[in-house]
């Protein structure tokens, strides 16, 4: 049961990207979401992956099976804006391809790589993966530490 609510909590940056998405016209407070639930999601991530270590998947699977949601959107992008035409783009699946991608602070890299043409969002998207990846691995890994040493001393 704990491993199916752990899949069902890598959902939430596609739930805070939708949350950003639905009031960033909102004044004041779209923006203020903008800049803010990204951080709360990185935090969250990092605790993620600590509740991860706690179970008996591998760190391979786990940080797979943890970074699923970010992968799958990360495919629907590229899917949607980068092989299928325009017309044959399904306004469903190419606003949910991005969802996850509005959770994460990749606004912070957008002037560094602003002249590379229409790849920019792929780039970004591909640098917000590498960073959440990158969060939820550290978590992985110091709950991981975390936890043999409360074996250790258990012994």
């Amino acid at each position: 049961m704990k491993k199916i609510i752990l899949i069902l909590l890598t959902l939430v940056p596609l739930l805070i990207g939708w949350l950003i998405n639905v009031f960033i016209h909102v004044p004041k407070v779209g923006m203020a979401l903008l800049y803010v639930l990204p951080f709360v999601v990185l935090v969250f991530w990092f605790w993620l992956g600590r509740q991860y270590a706690k179970t008996d998947w591998r760190p391979l699977s786990a940080i797979i099976i943890g970074s699923a949601s970010g992968l799958i959107s990360l495919a629907l992008y590229i899917w949607q804006f980068h092989i299928i035409t325009e017309e044959a783009r399904n306004i469903f699946l190419a606003t949910l391809s991005q969802m996850y991608f509005a959770a994460v602070p990749e606004w912070i890299f957008a002037g560094i790589f602003a002249g590379i043409g229409i790849y920019i969002f792929l780039v970004l998207h591909i640098i917000a993966l590498v960073l959440m990846i990158a969060v939820f691995t550290f978590g992985y890994l110091t709950g991981r530490s975390a936890e043999n040493n409360e074996t250790k001393e258990k012994d």
